[in-house]
């Protein structure tokens, strides 16, 4: 048992696309990290000379799990990545695309995975 969950993040155009978090334990809490991560990412950073500022897919990944995993020294389970929700378990509550945009973001449940 679990409560599988995966999540991406999706330039505003949708042409760039990060690779897929996977969570086989967290659930909808992981979106709601997602959440908290972004508000404090839009609030903090700004401006467009690096990928974070510009708010790259590939770059907010990165940084997302840095802060989710910060107090962790090892991940022994629960996370893994793959290039698309495809690859991965995700069965429990599906795939989230998190589109962002200069100001904002948007999640967006998929109910097809492309």
């Amino acid at each position: 048992m679990g409560d599988r969950i995966s999540v991406r993040f999706v330039s505003n155009d949708g042409y760039y696309k990060s690779a897929t978090l996977f969570s086989h334990w967290d659930g909808k809490r992981l979106l709601k990290n997602a959440q908290q991560y972004l508000n404090e990412l839009y609030s903090e950073v700004s401006g467009s000379t690096y990928p974070l500022e510009r708010k790259e897919p590939e770059t907010v990944m990165i940084d997302f799990i840095r802060w989710l995993t910060k107090s962790e020294e090892r991940i022994y389970n629960n996370y893994y990545i793959s290039p698309t929700p495809k690859d991965g378990d995700n069965s429990d509550n599906g795939h989230f695309d998190i589109i962002l945009r200069e100001d904002k973001y948007e999640i967006k449940k998929k109910s097809k995975i492309d």
